[in-house]
């Protein structure tokens, strides 16, 4: 598995925007790019960080170029944070992680 690793610094009083945008992108590569899906995880400090999960590393290489809507939501993204760091990509080595059973 490959995952990837980004760190934003969303501007006070778009977090909810931020995260719409981040939510509807992802379910896109999720749905239409064959990612494994993402967490994104919001710091006491501001900031965000999220990574995503793909099956390998040529799988997310070989990826079609963005849809204009997805073209959209990073931009919406870009609006609303500041990239501070990533992407970082590499490949799993062990995962211990435990998925919560859905509400």
């Amino acid at each position: 598995m490959h995952a990837i690793y980004f760190r934003w610094k969303v501007a006070s009083g778009h977090e909810r925007d931020f995260e719409h945008a981040w939510l509807e992108l992802t379910k896109l590569v999720r749905d239409e790019r064959g990612g494994l899906g993402s967490r994104l995880h919001r710091c006491t400090d501001g900031h965000y960080f999220a990574y995503a999960q793909w099956p390998s590393e040529l799988v997310w290489s070989a990826q079609a170029g963005p849809t204009a809507r997805m073209v959209e939501l990073r931009n919406q993204m870009l609006e609303f944070a500041e990239l501070v760091d990533g992407p970082l990509r590499g490949d799993v080595v062990a995962d211990l992680l435990v998925s919560a059973a859905p509400d």
